[in-house]
C-alpha cells in the first residue's frame, strides 16, 4: 500500500459537471478552504491545524448517487458496486478493499455509512475521500471482507459530522465470495506443541485460530464444557477439574490453565461446541503433552506465603470487578464493568463488611476501569478520578472514552465532573484504561489500540487507529481546569484536537503501547507498563520509501510491504516507559509503521516479527522491553508492594496479574542500578499466588497489613462475573511498636497528659517518607486533634489537624511538602481530652 501521508493526498474533485459555470464560480469564491499548517520542527510528529471550523457545503439536496469499490493498495477504483453484485475475491486485483461513496454535489457536509450482514461497521466521514472504512490522511484504509451477504447504506448530510439536514441515502445489497472451501474455524498453532515433554507445571495451554467464514470466536461458546484437559493413563483418562478457560478480546486465541501434576501425561481438547461469530463450528482439535518431573523452587522468596479466602462470589451480581482500590478512609472500593462502585469496611482480620453501592452514573451503565484517589484526598475529602467508556464489548461507539473526577464523601450522592471527553474507543474492549499519578501531579493512563497490529482487521471491526490510540497519555489537571471543562480531545470528524500543542492539557507521553490495562509509577522513579501483545491474525501497515517517518525524516530504505493475516502471536511485555518512546504498536497517523522490533538481522532479534523480510528496520525510537511474559499471558493489574510484611522481602517488588496464561500473581523485581533489568518469579513459586485463579484482573495491597485483594473476572472477557479474593500475608506487616528499637534514644515530647486508651497509628511504618496514613482512636467525639511530626532533634517538620467523628476516631493522609530524610520521627496527636504519640521510621 502506498503511504504518502499528507493531510490530503489528493486535490478535492470539482463539483459535478451539471452545476452551471456561474454557480461553480460563485461557489469557488464563496467557500473558505482550510489547509493544514505543518509544524516547523521536522522532528515533531503531527500537524498543527490552522482552523477547526468545517465549512458546510453550499448546496442543498445532497444525495448519494453510487458506490465505487476501491483498491486500497493503489487507491484506484476497481468497479462500481451496484445492487445485487457478487464480489469474487479471487478475481479481484487485491483483497485489500474499501468503498467510496459518490455524491451529488461532489462536495457534501458529511456522510454516514452503515454496513450490516457478514460484518458490521459504521463510519462517519466528514472530509474526502468519503470511504466506508476511512482513510489515513487521504490514503484508503484496507478492508478484507469475509464470505457472506451484506447491506450497505450511506446517508449524506449538509453539515460536518452528521449535522445539518439529511439528504437522500443509497442502499444496496451485495455478496462476497472468498473462494474458500470451508467456513469452519480451525486451530493453526498450539503451545505447548503437540507431543511436548518436560512441560513446566504452571504452563497454560493456548491455541491460535483462523476463521475462513467469520471474524472471531463467539466468546460465549468458550468455557470449561467446550475446552477441556484430561489426565491420560495407560488405558483410560480423567477430566481435570478446576480449570480456568478464556479467549482473547479479539476472539483469536483460546487459553486453558490448570493445576498440573509432575511427570503426568495430559490431553487437551477443543470441541465443535466452540463457534465463530457467524455460528460456524470449530473443527475439533486435540493435542498431548507430558509435564516435568521436578517441582518449582521458591528461590529468594522462600517463607513468603499467603492464605487465600474468597470474600465475594459470583452470587453478588452480574458485573465483574475491573479495579480494586483502598481509599484514604481505609475502605475497599471495587469498580465494576457496569459503572458502579462497591465499597466495604475492612476488618482487622482482612475480611470485609458494611457493603455500600455507589452509582456515579445513576441508572446508566458505563464500563468503568480506571479508579485512583487523588494524592491529597483524605478520609473526609474523598476525591478520586475515574476512566470510563461505553459499556459494550462489540461494536462499541467510537469516541466514548472519558476521564472524570468523582467526589465520594457522600456515597448516596457522588459528584461527577467530566475532565476529558471523546477519547477513542475500539470496536471491542480496548478502551481508556487504568490511571496513576506521577510525581509531577499529572494523571497518566493507557489508551488501548483500535486494531490487532496497526492496520484494519475484521476481528476488530475494521476500525482504524486514531491519533491518541495505542499510547500512554498524560493529563495535566490544572491546565484542563484553566481551559474549561470538559476538554474535548476528538481528533477527527470535524474536530482537530492537537496533543502536541504546548497548551494541550492531554498530551502523548509515549506511543506504540498496544493495550496496557494498568501501569505503576514505581518508587524508583520509573513508569512500568505491562502490555498485551496481539494474537495471530492481525494486519500491519506498509512503510513506503519516500514516506515521512516517525522521527520526522523521509524514509529512504526499501519499501516494507503491508502484511495481512500475520500468523505469529506477539509477545506480552513489561515496558519501562520513558517520555517520547515507541513500544511497538504501529499507528500511521503518527507515522509509525513497524510492528515491535521489525526484523533487522538474520539472527534472533528482540521482539522480532518473523513475517518481515530480513533487514526490516525497527522504528527509530523503538525502546524495547524490560521483560517478556511470553505468549498469551495477558498481564494486567500491577502494583508495587510497599509494606514490610515478611521482613521486607516483597517490599519494592511489583505484583502483576496474569489474566490468561498463568492465571496467577507474578513477582517482578527491578534492579536497583539497571532499572530495565527485571528478576521474575512465577506465581507457582509463592504459596497463595496461583490456584490457578479464575482470570485475575486487578490487585491491591493493604499497606497497613501486607494483605492483598484480587479481582477474579471469572467469566473471561465482556462483563465478567464478580469475585474478590483475600490473600492474607502469613507474616503480616510489623506494627508501629516494632520500630521502637530504632528510636530508643529519641526524645519524647509531651505537652498534655497522655491517656492510656488513646491511640495514634501510622502506616506504612517503616515509611518511604512521602505520605503517612494516620488513624486516631478513643478521643472525644467531634474533637479537634492536632498532629505534629517531630524529627530527631525535636523540630516540627509538619503540622495538620482533623476533627474526630461521633465515635472519637478519625483518619488523615499526611503529605509532607518535602521528602523526609531517613531516620526516626515522632508523630504526636493532641486534643483537649489528652494526647498520644507514636514513632515513625522513614527508610
Amino acid at each position: 500500500m502506498k503511504k504518502e501521508f499528507t493531510m490530503y493526498s489528493r486535490t478535492r474533485s470539482l463539483p459535478n459537471k451539471r452545476v452551471s459555470a456561474v454557480l461553480l464560480l460563485a461557489f469557488i469564491f464563496s467557500i473558505k478552504i482550510n489547509l493544514p499548517v505543518f509544524a516547523s520542527n521536522p522532528g515533531k510528529i503531527t500537524k498543527v491545524i490552522k482552523s477547526t471550523n468545517h465549512q458546510t457545503a453550499a448546496f442543498a439536496g445532497e444525495k448519494v448517487t453510487s458506490f465505487t469499490l476501491i483498491n486500497a493498495d493503489t487507491d484506484q477504483p476497481i468497479q462500481t458496486l451496484t445492487n445485487g453484485t457478487t464480489l469474487y475475491l479471487s478475481k479481484l486485483p487485491t483483497k485489500n478493499l474499501n468503498v467510496r461513496a459518490d455524491t451529488y454535489p461532489s462536495k457534501v457536509g458529511s456522510v454516514y455509512f452503515t454496513l450490516t450482514g457478514a460484518q458490521i461497521h459504521n463510519q462517519m466521514q466528514t472530509d474526502p475521500p468519503l470511504a466506508l472504512f476511512g482513510d489515513s490522511n487521504g490514503d484508503y484504509n484496507p478492508w478484507i471482507p469475509t464470505n457472506g451477504s451484506y447491506t450497505l447504506k450511506c446517508t449524506p448530510y449538509s453539515g460536518a459530522a452528521g449535522s445539518g439536514t439529511a439528504g437522500t441515502s443509497l442502499t444496496i445489497n451485495f455478496t462476497v465470495n472468498t473462494g474458500t472451501t470451508s467456513v469452519r474455524p480451525y486451530v493453526t498453532a498450539v503451545r505447548p506443541t503437540n507431543g511436548s515433554t518436560n512441560v513446566d507445571l504452571d504452563q497454560s495451554i493456548s491455541v491460535d485460530l483462523k476463521y475462513p467464514g467469520g471474524n472471531y470466536i463467539n466468546t460465549n461458546t468458550v468455557n470449561t464444557n467446550t475446552v477441556r484437559l484430561y489426565k491420560v493413563y495407560s488405558t483410560s483418562k480423567s477430566l481435570v477439574g478446576g480449570t480456568a478457560v478464556n479467549s482473547t478480546a479479539a476472539g483469536d486465541a483460546v487459553t486453558l490453565s490448570a493445576t498440573l501434576s509432575p511427570n503426568t501425561n495430559y490431553e487437551f481438547q477443543i470441541t465443535d461446541g466452540v463457534k465463530d461469530d457467524n455460528g460456524n463450528a470449530l473443527i475439533p482439535f486435540t493435542s498431548k503433552f507430558k509435564t516435568t518431573t521436578s517441582s518449582p523452587d521458591c528461590g529468594y522468596l522462600c517463607n513468603v506465603a499467603f492464605t487465600e479466602k474468597t470474600l465475594i462470589t459470583n452470587s453478588f451480581g452480574t458485573a465483574g470487578f475491573t479495579t480494586l482500590v483502598i481509599g484514604p478512609d481505609h475502605r475497599l472500593y471495587a469498580a465494576t464493568s457496569a459503572g458502579k462502585i462497591e465499597r466495604w469496611d475492612i476488618r482487622s482480620d482482612g475480611t470485609i463488611t458494611n457493603h455500600v453501592t455507589i452509582s456515579p452514573f445513576g441508572s446508566a451503565k458505563r464500563l468503568l476501569i480506571g479508579f485512583r484517589f487523588a494524592p491529597n484526598a483524605t478520609s473526609s475529602n474523598l476525591v478520586a478520578y475515574i476512566s470510563h467508556s461505553a459499556p459494550v464489548f462489540t461494536n462499541a461507539p467510537e469516541w466514548s472514552g472519558k476521564i472524570s473526577r468523582i467526589i465520594l464523601t457522600t456515597p448516596s450522592s457522588p459528584k461527577v465532573t467530566d475532565f476529558v471527553i471523546n477519547l477513542p474507543r475500539s470496536y471491542k474492549d480496548h478502551s481508556t484504561n487504568s490511571l496513576d499519578f506521577g510525581k509531577d501531579g499529572a494523571l497518566y493512563f493507557p489508551q488501548g489500540s483500535n486494531s490487532a497490529m496497526g492496520a484494519l482487521d475484521g476481528a476488530w471491526g475494521n476500525r482504524p487507529e486514531k491519533l491518541l490510540n495505542g499510547a500512554i497519555l498524560r493529563l495535566d489537571l490544572a491546565k484542563a481546569q484553566q481551559q474549561g471543562l470538559p476538554v474535548n480531545v476528538k481528533t477527527q470528524e470535524g474536530y482537530r484536537y492537537d496533543p502536541y500543542s504546548s497548551s494541550a492539557p492531554v498530551t502523548i507521553f509515549a506511543t506504540g503501547v498496544r493495550n496496557a490495562y494498568d501501569l505503576v509509577w514505581h518508587s524508583n522513579g520509573e513508569l512500568y507498563v505491562p502490555t498485551n501483545g496481539s494474537a495471530a491474525g492481525g494486519n500491519t501497515p506498509a512503510l513506503v520509501k519516500g514516506t515521512k517517518w516517525s522521527n520526522g525524516t523521509i524514509y529512504s530504505g526499501a519499501t516494507v510491504p503491508a502484511m495481512s493475516d500475520v500468523r505469529q502471536t506477539m509477545g506480552d511485555f513489561l515496558f519501562r516507559v520513558v517520555k517520547g518512546g515507541y513500544y511497538g504498536h504501529p499507528n500511521p497517523l503518527r507515522n509509525e509503521y513497524i510492528l515491535n522490533g521489525g526484523n533487522p538481522t538474520s539472527g534472533n532479534d528482540p521482539a522480532e516479527v518473523s513475517g518481515y523480510k530480513v533487514g526490516t528496520p525497527k522504528e527509530p525510537n523503538y525502546r524495547g522491553y524490560a521483560y517478556s511474559f511470553g505468549l498469551n499471558k495477558s498481564p494486567n493489574g500491577i502494583i508495587e508492594y510497599k509494606s514490610n510484611a515478611f521482613n521486607g522481602k516483597l517490599k519494592g517488588k511489583m505484583l502483576v496479574c496474569r489474566f490468561s496464561g498463568g492465571d496467577d500473581i507474578m513477582v517482578l523485581d527491578p534492579d536497583a542500578t539497571n532499572k530495565s533489568k527485571i528478576t521474575a518469579t512465577e506465581g507457582i513459586k509463592v504459596p497463595g499466588f496461583r490456584r490457578p485463579f479464575a482470570n485475575p484482573l486487578d490487585i491491591i495491597e493493604d499497606v497497613k497489613t501486607g494483605n492483598l485483594y484480587i479481582s477474579e473476572y471469572y467469566d473471561g472477557n465482556g462483563d465478567g462475573q464478580p469475585r474478590i479474593t483475600l490473600l492474607k500475608a502469613n507474616t503480616p506487616a510489623a506494627s508501629a511498636t516494632a520500630t521502637e528499637a530504632y528510636a530508643s534514644t529519641l526524645e519524647v515530647f509531651t505537652a498534655t497528659p497522655e491517656q492510656a486508651n488513646m491511640a495514634v497509628s501510622v502506616y506504612p511504618n517503616p515509611n518511604p517518607g512521602d505520605n503517612l496514613h494516620v488513624e486516631v482512636k478513643n478521643f472525644a467525639a467531634q474533637e479537634p486533634v492536632i498532629f505534629n511530626l517531630y524529627n530527631a532533634i525535636g523540630q516540627v517538620v509538619h503540622t495538620s489537624s482533623i476533627v474526630t467523628d461521633a465515635q472519637g476516631t478519625g483518619t488523615s493522609d499526611i503529605t509532607v511538602k518535602q521528602q523526609l530524610q531517613h531516620g526516626v520521627y515522632i508523630l504526636k496527636a493532641a486534643g483537649n481530652s489528652g494526647s498520644t504519640q507514636t514513632r515513625v521510621v522513614v527508610e
